[in-house]
């Protein structure tokens, strides 16, 4: 009898322990506020400071006031400063578009660094990371091209019309110049003296731009050029 009580008692399972079930439901509701409460503050987050990556909708961005400013009065002096000899200042340059990082396209020499369409915003342009103004007496690195005001012709193609610079544009530059010195070129002119456009401020127009740049990147066949004259007359195309 007493074998089988004590068969009895060793059979009889401990009762549960609630503590621990407590704890669980504890340590799953502090995960829950934890991760409830994290959702929260970023979506607080971004609605005090916006979609991340472009700033402002597209059509939104507009040039700051003191730098619109400063181009007026820039070109209404008409004084160009020399790359070589610019300093930390808002400054004016004028030079040929020589190099790029990346490109859109175009013909060897020629290719694009910048194109928007004729009627879209400022916001919409493309261009490439880096683009490198020369003159005589140095070089400049643009940053922020795609963010640029750009004067520049218009380039017709079938219906649509856009605007864009190419490889040997001559362009007059309006900006912050930062100096920045590089390059190991024994020649001085193939060295670069600093950047512009590091503040998002740029103002770029273009001052001459060399023939047949239409005819390389036009979407249409370019037309055959014109049957050689007989030897009887030797009257130029032009």
């Amino acid at each position: 009898m007493i074998a089988a009580l004590q068969l009895f008692e060793d059979e009889v399972k401990p009762p549960f322990d609630w503590s621990y079930a407590t704890l669980a439901v504890l340590v799953v509701g502090a995960i829950l506020v934890f991760y409830l409460g994290n959702f929260y503050l970023q979506n607080r987050l971004f609605r005090l400071r916006g979609p991340q990556g472009r700033r402002l909708p597209r059509g939104v961005l507009k040039t700051d006031p003191q730098f619109a400013a400063f181009v007026g009065r820039a070109l209404a002096r008409g004084y160009v400063t020399k790359i070589a000899e610019a300093s930390a200042q808002p400054i004016m340059i004028r030079g040929t578009i020589a190099a790029s990082d990346g490109n859109l396209g175009g013909a060897p020499g020629r290719e694009c660094v910048w194109r928007n369409r004729s009627d879209a915003p400022r916001d919409a342009a493309i261009a490439a990371e880096m683009v490198v103004i020369a003159d005589a007496t140095g070089r400049v690195t643009l940053e922020n091209v795609e963010l640029a005001e750009v004067i520049a012709p218009e380039d017709k193609q079938g219906t649509r019309s856009s605007r864009s610079l190419y490889l040997g544009d001559e362009v007059e530059v309006i900006g912050r110049f930062k100096p920045e010195r590089f390059g190991q070129d024994p020649d001085p002119t193939r060295l670069i003296y600093g950047s512009m456009g590091g503040d998002g401020q740029l103002h770029i127009r273009v001052a001459a731009r060399p023939t047949g740049t239409e005819s390389a990147v036009s979407s249409t066949p370019s037309q055959a050029p014109p049957a050689p004259a007989p030897a009887a007359s030797e009257e130029s195309p032009e």
